[in-house]
């Protein structure tokens, strides 16, 4: 194996899709590339949804609005997606989890889901 395919397998990979006349977009963009230049682990691409490759591969992605962004890594067997312009600890922790240094949060069950839980029968904490 190559050492660039070895890098390759640790990375989050950063997609931001993007058009011209978005408002959000170099925002997100911005903030992508940020963190790019900060982790040597983090690699971006940009799309933009006006160019045949843009636009086949937002289609790929079922992209339906922008600025999008999807984060994939070695730790998470999904793709984490993204609508608008994430603070930059959120996408921070989607690298994260994506690289898998990071885990999701499991939400406490809130009010409305405990009484819809005793009325189903099920227990509550």
């Amino acid at each position: 194996m190559e050492p660039q395919t070895k890098a390759a397998e640790r990375s989050a990979i950063i997609e931001v899709f993007t058009s011209p006349t978005c408002p959000f977009c170099p925002g997100a963009v911005k903030i992508a590339k940020e963190l790019e230049n900060e982790r040597k682990e983090v690699t971006v691409k940009v799309y933009s949804t006006a160019t045949p490759e843009g636009n086949k591969r937002a289609g790929h992605l079922d992209v339906r609005s922008v600025p999008t962004m999807f984060v994939t890594g070695p730790g998470y067997p999904d793709r984490i997606g993204y609508v608008g312009v994430p603070s930059r600890s959120g996408l921070t922790k989607m690298v994260n989890i994506s690289l898998g240094k990071e885990s999701w949060e499991e939400k406490e069950e809130g009010f409305i889901s405990r009484i819809i839980n005793k009325f189903k029968g099920g227990k509550t904490k």
